[in-house]
């Protein structure tokens, strides 16, 4: 999975240190760990989805949900009286009430709850971007 320049700006700021090859490099977003992180639970959804990084990653990807919740709210609020308007509400309500109840299979809920951080960081990028 690419992680593409607007996905890399989409989380609240906070300086990371990444290393890649022995050169460590500081990020100024942390949408890097949050785009690992989908990653990362995409993968353990196809081949490892249960066990203590499976639960771990969860436990992860509802601090992101809990993270980027509100200021996809603001981008929500911003929007005009549309249809679009109505898709990324619910999707927050979505995101909200999976991060607080979860899905009994453990697959499926690593893929739920990295989708919908995908889709909050892409939001809270737009608020951004607006």
């Amino acid at each position: 999975m690419a992680v593409l320049e607007h996905e890399a700006a989409a989380v609240p700021y906070k300086e990371l240190r990444v290393t890649s090859a022995g050169v460590e490099t500081p990020v100024t977003s942390a949408a890097t760990a949050v785009a690992g992180d989908v990653e990362t639970a995409l993968a353990l959804a196809d081949h490892h989805p249960t066990g203590q990084a499976a639960v771990q990653m969860r436990q992860r990807l509802r601090g992101h949900i809990q993270s980027l919740a509100v200021p996809a709210e603001r981008y929500a609020d911003r929007l005009p009286e549309s249809r679009e308007k109505d898709i990324a509400a619910s999707t927050i309500r979505f995101a909200r009430n999976l991060a607080r109840d979860g899905i009994s299979d453990p697959a499926i809920a690593l893929r739920l709850l990295a989708k919908s951080v995908a889709h909050l960081a892409r939001n809270t990028d737009l608020l951004r971007s607006a």
